[in-house]
């Protein structure tokens, strides 16, 4: 398993496929590479080819990459969902999410190797 710190939270990758995003508070929101024609358009839309475990490990950071470049402390999108609660908002942060991830594969930019970085520095 591979952990990393950003923000206030911590991802976890498990073998699998599953990610674990871990709130300040404990509430843990996992992830898993969903199956079906519509999921893997759109790793092939992203610039994932056929990796869904790939695009789903990094949508999953992305989502807290973001929130801490501009300033937040984690995921309002994320909390949501910990929360049962749409963030009303999240379609934003959605759209950014992808946009980042086609951004990134298109430039050969490795988001977990990113994260990792900034995690550093902030």
């Amino acid at each position: 398993m591979q952990s990393l710190r950003l923000g206030s939270s911590v991802i976890d990758f498990f073998d699998g496929d599953l990610t674990v995003t871990t709130l300040a508070d404990g509430k843990r929101i996992p992830a898993c590479p969903q199956e079906g024609d519509e999921y893997r358009r759109r790793a092939r839309d992203l610039g994932y080819g056929d990796d869904i475990a790939a695009m789903s490990r990094d949508h999953e950071v992305a989502h807290t990459l973001i929130a801490v470049i501009i300033g937040l402390p984690e995921s309002p999108t994320l909390r949501g969902v910990a929360d049962g609660k749409f963030w009303p908002h999240w379609r934003s942060e959605e759209a950014a999410v992808l946009g980042l991830q086609q951004f990134a594969r298109a430039a050969g930019v490795d988001l977990i190797a990113a994260a990792e970085r900034l995690s550093k520095i902030i």
